[in-house]
């Protein structure tokens, strides 16, 4: 003889094992979104610190004249003002000129851009992920003299 016990049950479990499983989709979506811009952020974060770190560019005493070439190709000729990580500060500044001599040659000519620029530029400052070189003008140099020269006639 075998007995059958029916014991009813309160409340069925599949309903409630169906319903736990749709509210962990949206709980690992926002994890993953909440991980994602953190890392965003901790990277945006590292760059900005990385970017304000970057050694200043010296390349000698300042107060010297030095010689910056630019990416475009340009010249310029100045005093070494100051130097810093993002950039670098000129004055005094000259550059070379092409022009065309009156029987048709070639020439350059020296031009100090405080006194010839139509807005008297005192300093150029200069983005340093624009420079290519930056090198020393030697004081016994052709341009050495030809600035001498300028500047001495601007003495008088």
């Amino acid at each position: 003889m075998s007995a059958r016990l029916d014991i009813p049950l309160a409340e069925p479990l599949a309903p409630r094992m169906a319903a736990a499983p749709a509210a962990r989709p949206r709980g690992i979506a926002l994890l993953a979104s909440a991980v994602i811009a953190t890392a965003a952020l901790v990277a945006l974060a590292a760059a900005a610190w990385l970017h304000g770190t970057r050694p200043a560019i010296l390349p000698g005493p300042a107060g010297a004249w030095y010689a910056v070439q630019l990416q475009n190709g340009q010249m310029f000729y100045g005093v070494l003002r100051e130097t810093g990580p993002t950039q670098v500060q000129l004055a005094d500044v000259y550059y070379v000129q092409a022009f065309t001599q009156p029987d048709g040659r070639p020439g350059n000519r020296v031009v100090s851009r405080q006194k010839n620029d139509w807005h008297g530029p005192g300093v150029l400052t200069i983005p340093a992920d624009r420079i290519v070189t930056i090198e020393a003008v030697g004081p016994e140099s052709q341009l050495a003299r030809l600035i001498a020269q300028d500047q001495g006639r601007a003495a008088r």
